[in-house]
């Protein structure tokens, strides 16, 4: 096949070396354009991937509340009032047909727990079952708080990995063991690891998981709740979600339905909607750069093209005047372009992979074994590389397209006249 013919390709890498510091810029401008265009692709799929991970299992459909001060009055109730939520407004809330799941979460601060001589301080929440089914953490070992904690006011707990290395050091299942708390013994019923950063209430590693209902007793809350998280249904508007927990809410410690500043109330999907469109955004403005330059680069070959033609004009008439079909210029500038356009795309996608492959290796060795974060791929995907190598290919013939047609367009009796 003439694909295959070592003339051919001889007299290919002859027209390149012919002037090498002109093929080398040339090339260059290629190797930059798709190294650029890969690395940015791998920068922005790095970061949805980071924020997919940062999201994990949680519900999207979250809604949070925590109470604040009044600012208008209502039936009988002056402006300015300070009010906090309850228990009773987590079941209220939790009977709503619009709610999948419901939970009242409470800060115990930060306390000194021991065990065998080990000691450090680690901050205290009281969780209830749901939260694990609207937020889930990863359980490493035994379970989470359940019911019959949360009854029976149970002096159970949940630790987070942190505080399992540094009281257990033998790296031991400590489900059954005890551990002590200011002047009180817990039992540890759980190991729990970060699955989601999105919404963080506080350091999962750092922390110990109590019964709601005991660290309310223990720190005398009553039946106060300092935030109220709530789980919609799929088929429930977040908007709408949002105003029918305010509404049984407020209704429940008279407050006034359009008292904007009565409490603070987060819609999750709402932002993470708002960073999506972000990342879509970055991805957009990613192509459009990434294209552009390489694009840059593709004008470039085109315009070395048209100046080797203009210097090749007595050969390509001489070879049209012995002969030589349309079809065999043609393929020749074309397979020229290819081969200076693609080895430099090649190269380009390489470097641009080796060097995301050395930023995985660079945030895995911060993140994940230092912080014992999240695990992200920084890496192009296999699919995308396919895209970037076929960008690359069509690149390369496009740059030779004008080059060949102008080189048909040479007569051989004018290319035998010139000098």
């Amino acid at each position: 096949m003439q694909f295959f013919d070592p003339d051919r390709w001889n007299e290919i890498w002859q027209t390149i070396s012919r002037n090498r510091r002109r093929s080398v810029m040339t090339a260059l401008s290629v190797f930059w354009g798709i190294f650029m265009l890969t690395v940015l692709l791998g920068a922005s799929a790095g970061l949805e991937r980071t924020f997919a991970r940062q999201i994990g299992e949680m519900s999207t459909n979250l809604v949070l509340m925590q109470g604040n001060r009044t600012s208008l009055p209502y039936k009988g109730m002056p402006s300015d009032r300070q009010w906090n939520l309850e228990t009773e407004d987590v079941a209220a809330v939790k009977q709503l047909p619009e709610v999948l799941y419901a939970t009242g979460l409470n800060w115990g601060g930060s306390h000194p727990c021991s065990r065998q001589g080990r000691k450090g301080d680690y901050g205290v929440m009281g969780h209830t079952p749901d939260y694990q089914l609207i937020n889930p953490e990863k359980i490493i070992y035994g379970r989470y708080i359940n019911e019959i904690d949360i009854q029976r006011k149970r002096k159970v707990c949940v630790i987070g990995t942190q505080v399992w290395k540094d009281l257990f050091p033998g790296g031991e299942d400590p489900t059954g063991q005890m551990i002590r708390m200011g002047g009180a013994y817990f039992t540890v019923v759980g190991v729990q690891q970060r699955q989601s950063s999105m919404v963080s209430f506080s350091n999962v590693e750092r922390t110990v998981v109590l019964p709601a209902t005991l660290v309310q007793q223990l720190f005398g809350f009553g039946n106060t709740v300092h935030m109220l998280a709530v789980a919609g249904r799929d088929d429930v508007d977040s908007r709408t979600l949002q105003e029918v927990c305010k509404k049984t809410v407020f209704a429940r410690h008279i407050i006034a339905p359009d008292d904007e500043k009565a409490a603070w109330i987060m819609a999750v999907a709402e932002f993470i909607e708002k960073f999506r469109g972000v990342t879509r955004g970055i991805r957009l403005l990613t192509w459009i750069v990434g294209l552009g330059t390489l694009l840059a680069g593709i004008v470039g070959v085109s315009n070395i093209m048209l100046v080797t033609i203009k210097e090749r004009t007595q050969e390509i008439g001489i070879r049209r005047a012995i002969g030589a079909p349309p079809g065999a210029i043609l393929s020749q500038i074309l397979s020229e372009s290819f081969v200076l356009t693609f080895i430099a795309g090649v190269l380009g996608l390489t470097a641009a992979v080796g060097l995301l492959s050395v930023a995985d290796s660079a945030y895995h060795q911060a993140v994940v074994v230092a912080q014992e974060g999240a695990d992200v791929s920084w890496q192009v995907s296999f699919g995308t590389a396919l895209l970037a190598l076929a960008i690359i290919g069509a690149g390369s013939l496009l740059a030779g397209v004008i080059p060949a047609f102008r080189a048909l367009k040479i007569k051989a009796v004018d290319a035998i006249r010139e000098e």
